[in-house]
């Protein structure tokens, strides 16, 4: 750290992206503190890109993230009807649920360092081109077998939203932004499984459950198109530490193709096996546990169980299985993040105005308290209600209860991998796991500066 505050009070003129004036001096916040990671000169430099640029494709991705857990979860609530039509039972209907969410959550470990070879929008196009497919073979299968085959794929061709996001997120934020930011992205990626909980109950009962794949696909199908001509590339090779760029200057056109991105070197395989060589580090496991234990409880476990325990105990049909667990859950999420990014910048701006201007990713962590006690208690009241069959309310309250705490939790723990993932080299991407601790993330050496 002290290394890194001497670069900062200390720099030399660099020589930047052609075209462009040498930056000889810090760019600093509207505290007056050094910015992190420092941006170049180069108007194409995501981090120097206008608001609506940057929060158009800040939704764009967040909107992918978002297609990943609802169109896995969109079927949900259609459990009973697919169970009774294909002659299995309910809890082997919710497998294809839990394979879409291993691979989505396992896919990542790939995409990640390819993306930060070659850049992010191509994987956005590849990976959603398979969801399209994937979501149409599901709908059209007609075994059992067939439709765990394609869930299987449709978890794939569904994870770069969930697996890449929170880079784009570090590509165009400093810093002290990122809590806001990653809350609005993580507050997409929740939510995704609450909504399609509403969708799919109300699509199962009017048109059918096999409509709860075709929808889908066709979502996808609409929004590959608009990311096809509307998302730009954020990947920028630049110096973190005095802003020079390290890549030749481009053109506004080329962000939207597939040539925007300056390949510096070839994908190696430590690339992808380096995740798992972070599990030595305390700062890597901690985390990886801690989110994915609280998304588990507070997310999935709701959406795979829920139609199984509101129509057993409640006699609920599909669409009020939707609404139960939809509208619960999205409000809770809602309300988590009012005490969620925004806290968490200002917790972190706190600090560094505490300690000389130098800020540390671990003070983010102090804003996860709250949602340590809200969670648990919870999914306590949720199982406690479902034991003892009381009135519908009780679960519901416990389940938007339980969503408000992981809101807390999974903002600031988005925020603070992010940070450490991003304060020494930009070639690692945080791959958060979202329902099982066997996911992992990518992460730098912690014994590295921190930016």
């Amino acid at each position: 750290m002290a290394d890194a505050d001497e670069k900062f009070k200390s720099f030399s003129e660099n020589e930047d992206v052609a075209g462009t004036p040498p930056i000889s001096s810090p760019k600093l916040d509207q505290h007056g503190f050094p910015l992190r990671p420092q941006p170049s000169n180069d108007p194409r430099d995501p981090l120097n890109w206008n608001s609506w640029l940057k929060f158009s494709t800040l939704l764009q991705v967040s909107f992918l993230a978002f297609l990943g857990p609802f169109t896995q979860a969109y079927i949900n609530s259609a459990y009973a009807p697919l169970a009774a039509s294909l002659h299995i039972t309910i809890v082997e209907a919710s497998y294809q649920t839990t394979i879409a969410i291993v691979l989505a959550g396992l896919s990542p470990i790939l995409w990640s360092p390819i993306s930060n070879v070659y850049g992010r929008r191509p994987i956005f196009i590849f990976v959603s081109a398979i969801g399209i497919a994937a979501h149409a073979a599901a709908g059209a299968a007609q075994t059992w077998g067939g439709i765990l085959a394609a869930r299987a794929f449709v978890g794939i061709g569904t994870s770069a939203g969930m697996g890449i996001g929170a880079a784009v997120v570090a590509d165009m934020y400093f810093m002290h932004q990122r809590g806001t930011y990653m809350g609005i992205y993580t507050v997409f990626v929740t939510n995704g499984a609450h909504v399609a909980a509403v969708a799919g109950g109300f699509t199962a009962k009017n048109i059918g459950w096999r409509w709860c794949y075709w929808i889908p696909a066709i979502i996808v199908a609409a929004n590959w198109l608009l990311n096809l001509f509307c998302l730009p590339e954020t990947l920028y090779h630049r110096d973190p530490l005095t802003g020079r760029s390290l890549q030749p200057p481009r053109s506004w056109l080329q962000l939207f193709t597939f040539t925007s991105v300056h390949i510096q070197r070839r994908l190696r395989l430590r690339d992808i096996t380096h995740v798992f060589l972070m599990l030595q580090y305390p700062s890597v496991v901690l985390p990886t546990v801690y989110y994915s234990v609280s998304f588990g409880l507070g997310s999935v476990l709701f959406a795979v169980t829920g139609s199984a325990a509101f129509g057993a105990i409640y006699h609920f049909n599909t669409a009020q299985i939707g609404m139960a667990i939809g509208l619960s859950t999205f409000a809770g999420t809602l309300l988590g993040e009012l005490l969620a990014g925004p806290v968490s910048d200002r917790v972190l701006y706190l600090y560094t105005r505490a300690h000389a201007g130098v800020p540390k990713p671990e003070a983010r962590l102090q804003a996860t308290w709250p949602g340590l006690v809200i969670l648990p208690a919870g999914v306590i009241i949720e199982g406690v209600c479902l034991q003892y069959k009381t009135h519908w309310v009780g679960p519901v309250m416990g389940m938007g209860i339980a969503a408000f705490g992981l809101q807390i939790v999974q903002t600031n723990i988005f925020a603070y991998m992010t940070d450490v993932s991003f304060s020494s080299t930009p070639s690692f991407t945080p791959t958060l796991p979202r329902s099982s601790p066997n996911d992992a993330f990518h992460h730098p050496d912690p014994a590295k500066t921190v930016l």
